[in-house]
C-alpha cells in the first residue's frame, strides 16, 4: 500500500506494545476493513522520516499515537508526533491518543519518563534546540487532547479498549469530509457566522437553514460548515440533492439513506416502503440520538417532514443543516435560524474569476481592464464567475476573443443567470452540446463508463465532450466516475430543451418527468423529436395504453422504466384490470403501414433500462433492438433460461449489460449472441453459483463485476464445486480480475496485469505460469487438507512464480506454504515483496536485488532470511517471525550502513553534479563517496596521531623559535613580497590564455571520458544495481 491508500496510522515504541497492545489493535482495524499504516520504529533505520512514512501520516484521515513508558526515548516517535501535530494544524487531521500506563500529564508536560528521555536527547547533542522545542509543543498539545488511558479502563482490560477504539475509529471515519472546490474564495467570514448561529450547547437541538438563489453558494457553505463540526458527531449524514432524489427515485430512498447512515454500523435497516414508515422510524429510532445532518437542495416542506420527522427533533445538540432556494419552506417548517447567503463582494468576485482563468489570486495587468468587467456582469454569483473564467481559460487565449466574450455577456446581462451561462453553452459543437443535455436531464450521477458507449454509437465523441465540459466548469467528473452538474446548470438544460420545442410537450426531444413521459405515452401521436424517456409506475390501475404509443417514438434513443410497484404480489392484479404494450397477443397493424408493428417499435434505441423488469408480461419480441447498445435489468426477476434472452441476441452492437441484483439468477445466460460486449455487471447477484462457459467468447470484455457475488464458485461438498469456466483463458483484453471465496481456478487470459485472489475456503493448486504480463498478484488463500508431504511438496511449491518477468507487487498468504521457489530470485522487476500470515514458511530464497519493500508477518516458523544483496531495499518490516529474533540486530545494521551510503552517495552526486554538470552518472558518485569514506577512516587510524604527534614537537619547538623571528618579519617578509611582485607582473599576460586552455580540456576529457565511464559502469555490477533504482 502506497501512504495515501492508509486512513489510519499508528506511532508506538515497538518493545513496549508491538507484540501486545499494538498487533491487537492493528488487527481489529484490518478485520474491521480500516486501511491502518503500522509502524515500527525498531526496524527503521537512518536519521531521517522516509517519504513513504511522511506521506502515511500525511495522507491519514486519523492518527494514533500510543504514549507508553518508553515513547519519548525514540527519536523516530518523537519525529512522527510532530508531524502529525502539523498535519492536525494545517488539515485538520483528526490525534486520538492512547495513553498506555502513562499519565496524560506526564505527556503534557514532559514529567517523569518523557522528562528524562528529552533530556538524555539534548545533552548528548542528538538534535539541535530547536527540534527539542518542537518535540515539547507536540507533546503538550496531543497530551492535552481527549483520548483513552488504559489505566482507566474496568480491570484494565485492554481487549474492551481495543473494542471501544475501533467502534470510534468506524464512527470517525464513516462520513469522510465533504467534497467542496478547490477554489474557496470568501466562504471563511460566512461560516464564523454560521457557527456563531449553531453555537457549542450542548441542551438544546438546533436547525439552520441556508437560503439564497441558485449559484450563490449555499452548498458550498453548509458543506464547509458541516466538516468543521463533523467530528463532535458520531451519528451524522449528509443527503445530497434533495429536490431531485425525491423526485426521481422517491422520498423513502433518502429516508432509508437517512436511518442507514445514523444507524450503528453492523444495525440492521431494511428499506422504507412508504412515507409515513420512514416517519415513524425516524422519529422513533433517533429521536434522543445527538446528530448532525445536512439536506441539501429542499424545496418543499413535505420533505423535511419526511427526513426529520413532524416535529422536526432530535436528541440534544443535535445540529441539522438545510439548503433552498426557497425562504418560505423554512418558515413552513417553523425553522427559526436562517442565514441568507449574498453575492460575492467586486474584490472576492475578482479573485475566484482570476483562479479559475490564470490560476492565481489576481488577473495580470493587461488583463486588470477587461475582467473587471466581466466580473461585474456575474454581479457576485460564484457559479457564473466559475463557468466565464473556466470559458476563458480554454476560448480566451486570443485578445479578440476576450472582446467577443465581453460583448455577449453585456448584452445577457439584463436576461439574467439563465443567459450568462447561455453564452459557455453557444461554444459547443453539436455533439458536446447533445452530451451537455444528457447530462442535465438524464444523467446526473451516473458513472459514464455506459453512458460513453451510447454517446460513441451515437457519433457524439464522449471523451473529447466530457473533458470540454469538465474543463469549462459545466460539470464535474468524481473519483467514481460519476458525473456531477450544479442545479443551475441542470434548470438551463432543461429549459433550453423545452425552448427548443417552442414549449409544446409532444415536441420535446426528452422527457424526464415521469408523469408527463407518461400522458406523451398515452396521447399515441407520433413524436419524431423525442430522443430519451423516463418512465415510473406508481399506481398500476390507471396504465392502459396499447403499441401504438411506442410505434409512434421512431428516433427514441434512451428508455428508462422503473415498475418497482409493479413486483411480486400485485403483478397478477395488474395483468387483470390493465391492457399495457406487452399485454397485446398479435401483431397490430395501422392503417397507413401494413408492416408488423415489432418492425416499427424503437429502432433507434441505444439504451433501455427496465429496473423490476415483469418477465412474465412483457414480450420483448415486439422490440427490434438491432441497435441496443447498454441493457440493464437490475433488480429484477430473470434467470438464465428465460425465453427473452433468445430475442435479445439480436442486439449484436451491445456493449454493457447489466444485471445487477437479479436475486433469481443462479446461472448467467448464455453470451454467445453478444460478440461486441464490453462490461458485464453481475454485482449483488446473491444466488449465482455459475458463469457460462460462453463468457470465453466474449474478446472485447474489459471490466467485470461480480462484487458480493457470495455463492459463486462455493457449494458443500456434497453438492460439488462450482469454478470458473475453462474458457476464461480467451479473455483477451480482461486487464484486472478480483475474486473472492473461489476454491479452483482455470487458466486465465494472458492480458492479465493485475490479480487479486482472497480465499477461506480450500483453494486446490493454481498455476499462473502463463500470465506473463502480470505486474501485481496477491494470492491469500487457505490450503486444503494435507494427507501426506508428498502431497504438500507437490500443490504449495508455487514452481511457477520465476516465469512472471514483469511482477512488480507480490503478496502472498498461505496457511501450508512450506517454502519459495529459487527461482523467485530471478524476478528482475519485483519491488514489493510482502509475506502474511505463511505459519508454515521456513525458507526464504535469495530475494531480488531491485527490491525495495520487504514485509515478513506472522512466519513463525521462518529460519532464513537472507537480505544481504538488498542494495535498493527501502522499508523493511518483520512482524511475529523468528528471523526478527534470530538476525533482527544485523540486519537492522546491515541495512543501517546500506541506507547510510546511499544517502551519501545521494549528496556526493548533488554536490558533484553542480561542480561539473549533469554528465556525472550516479554510480561514480558512490565510488567516491565510498572513497571518501575509506580516506576518512585511513585518516582516523593512521594520519590523525601522526598530526598530532607533529603538532606537539611544533609547539615544544615554540621557544626556539622566539629568537628569530624578528629577524624573519625584518628581512624575510620584505624579500618576498618583492620576489611576488615580480612573478604577479610576469605571469598575469598568460593568465587569460591558461583559463581558456583549460575550459578546452575540460570540455574534451568529458567527451573522451563518457564511453569508458559507461564500461567500468557495466564492469562494476554491484554500484550499476544501485544506479538502475
Amino acid at each position: 500500500m502506497q501512504g495515501c491508500d492508509y486512513e489510519v496510522f499508528l506511532s508506538f515504541r515497538g518493545p513496549d506494545t508491538r507484540t501486545g497492545f499494538t498487533d491487537h489493535l492493528y488487527t481489529r482495524l484490518t478485520d474491521a476493513g480500516v486501511r491502518t499504516y503500522r509502524d515500527d520504529e525498531e526496524l527503521c533505520v537512518g536519521e531521517e522520516i522516509g517519504p513513504d512514512l511522511l506521506g502515511a501520516i500525511e495522507q491519514s484521515k486519523i492518527s494514533i499515537p500510543i504514549f507508553s513508558k518508553n515513547y519519548a526515548s525514540s527519536k523516530w516517535c518523537l519525529k512522527e508526533l510532530a508531524k502529525m501535530v502539523e498535519c492536525r494544524k494545517r488539515k485538520g487531521q483528526v490525534i486520538m491518543p492512547v495513553f498506555y500506563y502513562v499519565e496524560p500529564s506526564e505527556v503534557r508536560y514532559q514529567t517523569g519518563d518523557y522528562g528524562e528521555s528529552l533530556l538524555v536527547h539534548g545533552n548528548k547533542k542528538r538534535v539541535d534546540d530547536e527540534t527539542i522545542r518542537n518535540w515539547r509543543a507536540a507533546l503538550n498539545e496531543v497530551g492535552g487532547l481527549k483520548g483513552w488511558n488504559v489505566e482507566n479502563v474496568a480491570s484494565r482490560h485492554e481487549g474492551q479498549l481495543v473494542k471501544e477504539m475501533v467502534t470510534t475509529v468506524l464512527s470517525e471515519l464513516k462520513t469522510a469530509c465533504l467534497v467542496v472546490s478547490d477554489f474557496l474564495v470568501g466562504v471563511d467570514d460566512r461560516v464564523k457566522e454560521v457557527l456563531g448561529m449553531i453555537g457549542t450547547e450542548i441542551d438544546d437541538a438546533k436547525i439552520v437553514g441556508i437560503h439564497g438563489m441558485g449559484g450563490i453558494g449555499k452548498t458550498t457553505l453548509a458543506k464547509v460548515v458541516y466538516d468543521k463540526i463533523s467530528r463532535d458527531f458520531e451519528n451524522r449524514c449528509f443527503l445530497a440533492d434533495v429536490k431531485e432524489t425525491s423526485r426521481s427515485k422517491g422520498i423513502e430512498c433518502l429516508q432509508t439513506q437517512l436511518i442507514s447512515n445514523l444507524s450503528r454500523p453492523g444495525q440492521g435497516h431494511p428499506s422504507i416502503n412508504s412515507k409515513d414508515e420512514g416517519i415513524m422510524t425516524i422519529e422513533e429510532r433517533f429521536s434522543t440520538k445527538k446528530v448532525l445532518i445536512l439536506l441539501d437542495d429542499v424545496d418543499e416542506k413535505d420533505q423535511l417532514t419526511a427526513l426529520l420527522g413532524r416535529r422536526g427533533c432530535f436528541g440534544l445538540g443535535s445540529r441539522i443543516l438545510i439548503t433552498t432556494r426557497n425562504l418560505n419552506v423554512l418558515r413552513a417548517f417553523k425553522v427559526k435560524l436562517t442565514y441568507l447567503v449574498g453575492c460575492l463582494d467586486p474584490d472576492r468576485s475578482l479573485q475566484l474569476f482570476s483562479k479559475h482563468v490564470f490560476g492565481r489570486d489576481h488577473p495580470p495587468n493587461e488583463k486588470m481592464e477587461q475582467s473587471r468587467e466581466i466580473v461585474k456582469i456575474a454581479e457576485g454569483l460564484p457559479l457564473i464567475l466559475e463557468v466565464m473564467g473556466s470559458t476563458l481559460s480554454i476560448c480566451g487565449q486570443k485578445e479578440e476573443m476576450w472582446d467577443d466574450y465581453l460583448v455577449k455577456w453585456k448584452k445577457g446581462h439584463i436576461k439574467g443567470i439563465g443567459n450568462k451561462l447561455m453564452i459557455s453553452y453557444e461554444t459547443l459543437d453539436f455533439g458536446q452540446r447533445q452530451i451537455f443535455l444528457d447530462i442535465a436531464c438524464l444523467f446526473d450521477g451516473y458513472d459514464y463508463s455506459a453512458i460513453k458507449c451510447m454517446w460513441r454509437d451515437c457519433g457524439f465523441c464522449p471523451t473529447e465532450g466530457l473533458e470540454v465540459l469538465r474543463l469549462m466548469s459545466l460539470i464535474k467528473i468524481g473519483d467514481d466516475n460519476k458525473l456531477w452538474m450544479h442545479d443551475q446548470l441542470k434548470d438551463l438544460g432543461r429549459e433550453i430543451v423545452s425552448q427548443e420545442s417552442g414549449g409544446q410537450l409532444n415536441k420535446q426531444s426528452r422527457l424526464w418527468n415521469h408523469e408527463e413521459a407518461l400522458k406523451i405515452l398515452l396521447s399515441e401521436k407520433r413524436n419524431a423529436k423525442l430522443e430519451a424517456l423516463c418512465l415510473k409506475f406508481e399506481k398500476w390501475s390507471k396504465y392502459r395504453f396499447t403499441l401504438e404509443g411506442f410505434a409512434a417514438l421512431p428516433n427514441l434513443r434512451f428508455l428508462h422504466v422503473d415498475s418497482a410497484s409493479l413486483s411480486h404480489d400485485r403483478v397478477e392484479r395488474f395483468l387483470s384490470q390493465a391492457t399495457l404494450l406487452w399485454h397485446n397477443k398479435s401483431p397490430i397493424t395501422s392503417p397507413t403501414d401494413f408492416s408488423p408493428i415489432e418492425n416499427r417499435l424503437l429502432p433507434n434505441l441505444r439504451w433501455l433500462s427496465w429496473h423490476y423488469f415483469p418477465r412474465r408480461i412483457l414480450k420483448l419480441s415486439n422490440f427490434p433492438l438491432t441497435n441496443l447498445v447498454v441493457l440493464d435489468f437490475s433488480r429484477s426477476t430473470i434467470t438464465h433460461d428465460w425465453d427473452g434472452w433468445r430475442h435479445i441476441k439480436r442486439a449484436k452492437k451491445l456493449k454493457v449489460l447489466d444485471l445487477s441484483r437479479c436475486e433469481h439468477l443462479t446461472k448467467t445466460p448464455d453470451f454467445s449472441g453478444f460478440p461486441m460486449l464490453e462490461r458485464l455487471i453481475l454485482k449483488r447477484c446473491y444466488k449465482l453459483t455459475e458463469v457460462d462457459s460462453s463468457i470465453g467468447q466474449l474478446k472485447r470484455l474489459i471490466f467485470l463485476n461480480l462484487r458480493d457475488c457470495w455463492n459463486l464458485h462455493y457449494l458443500p461438498d456434497e453438492l460439488g464445486i462450482t469454478e470458473l469456466p475453462e474458457s476464461m483463458e480467451s479473455l483477451e483484453n480482461l486487464k484486472v480480475l478480483k475474486l473472492t471465496r473461489i476454491s479452483a481456478l482455470p487458466k486465465l487470459p494472458e492480458s492479465l496485469i493485475s490479480l487479486a485472489i482472497a480465499s477461506h475456503v480450500p483453494m486446490a493448486d493454481t498455476d499462473l505460469s502463463n500470465l506473463i504480463n502480470l505486474k501485481l498478484l496477491l494470492l491469500d488463500a487457505t490450503a486444503p487438507e494435507i494427507s501426506s508431504p508428498s502431497e504438500s511438496a507437490q500443490v504449495h511449491k508455487l514452481w511457477w512464480i520465476g516465469r512472471l518477468s514483469k511482477l512488480e507487487v507480490l503478496t502472498l498468504g498461505h496457511q501450508s506454504i512450506t517454502d519459495l521457489p529459487p527461482e523467485l530470485g530471478a524476478l528482475p522487476h519485483l519491488k514489493t515483496l510482502q509475506l502474511l500470515r505463511c505459519p508454515a514458511l521456513k525458507c526464504i530464497p535469495q530475494i531480488p536485488s531491485s527490491v525495495t519493500k520487504l514485509h515478513v508477518v506472522i512466519c513463525p516458523s521462518l529460519t532464513t532470511l537472507d537480505i544481504s544483496n538488498l542494495k535498493n531495499l527501502s522499508e523493511f518490516f518483520v512482524f511475529d517471525s523468528p528471523a526478527e529474533d534470530l538476525y533482527g540486530r544485523e540486519l537492522s545494521d546491515s541495512l543501517e550502513e546500506l541506507l547510510k551510503a546511499q544517502i551519501e552517495a545521494a549528496s556526493k552526486h548533488k554536490e558533484l553534479t553542480e561542480v561539473h554538470g549533469a554528465w556525472l552518472p550516479h554510480w561514480l558518485a558512490v565510488h567516491l563517496s565510498q572513497f571518501q569514506s575509506f580516506i576518512v577512516l585511513h585518516w582516523n587510524v593512521h594520519g590523525k596521531p601522526v598530526m598530532n604527534i607533529i603538532i606537539q614537537k611544533i609547539s615544544q619547538s615554540a621557544k626556539w623559535a622566539e629568537p628569530h623571528l624578528e629577524t624573519m618579519k625584518m628581512e624575510w617578509i620584505a624579500a618576498l613580497k618583492e620576489h611576488y611582485l615580480t612573478v604577479e607582473t610576469s605571469f598575469k599576460r598568460h593568465l587569460h590564455s591558461l583559463a581558456t586552455k583549460t575550459l578546452e580540456v575540460c570540455e574534451s576529457s568529458k567527451s573522451a571520458l563518457a564511453p569508458h565511464l559507461i564500461n567500468v559502469k557495466e564492469v562494476d555490477d554491484p554500484y550499476y544495481q544501485v544506479d538502475k533504482i
